[in-house]
């Protein structure tokens, strides 16, 4: 059995009950590196030199965050629905630097019988150079 699906057999998922409203579930940080870049600027077919197009950085953003989001808020128990997301982008990451995304549980509720969870998403660059901010609502199943 691989590492990866062994401890998550062994980490018990993230439940409901386990979100604390403001608290800093944890922190990702990767670096933007040139394959990431050409990855991003061959879905919007421009060149690497080209002004950055606003498509590609809101998808940026997104990818970005969820990344940091799917690796932060695990193990999840299966189910889980992704309700609606918001992001705003601040400035592009440079080739080489390192992006650190903190993760936070804005707040959760009960509404009509479904549990919903809000996850707030910052991002900042060298010297706390802000690079994005989200929040993402999910429909948590357990």
């Amino acid at each position: 059995m691989p590492t990866d699906e062994k401890n998550s057999l062994m980490t018990p998922q993230i439940l409901f009950d386990d979100f604390v409203p403001g608290s800093l579930m944890g922190q990702h940080e990767e670096v933007f590196d040139v394959s990431l870049c050409q990855a991003w600027r061959a879905i919007f077919s421009l060149p690497d030199n080209a002004e950055p197009h606003p498509g590609e950085l809101s998808s940026l953003a997104l990818a970005l965050a969820m990344r940091a989001y799917l690796s932060v808020v695990a193990p999840r128990p299966p189910g889980n629905v992704h309700a609606r997301q918001q992001f705003q982008m601040h400035a592009m990451p440079h080739i080489g630097e390192t992006i650190t995304t903190r993760v936070v549980c804005a707040y959760k509720e009960i509404r009509r019988e479904r549990r919903y969870v809000n996850i707030q998403v910052q991002a900042s660059g060298q010297g706390q150079r802000a690079l994005y901010t989200g929040e993402m609502s999910l429909i948590w199943a357990a």
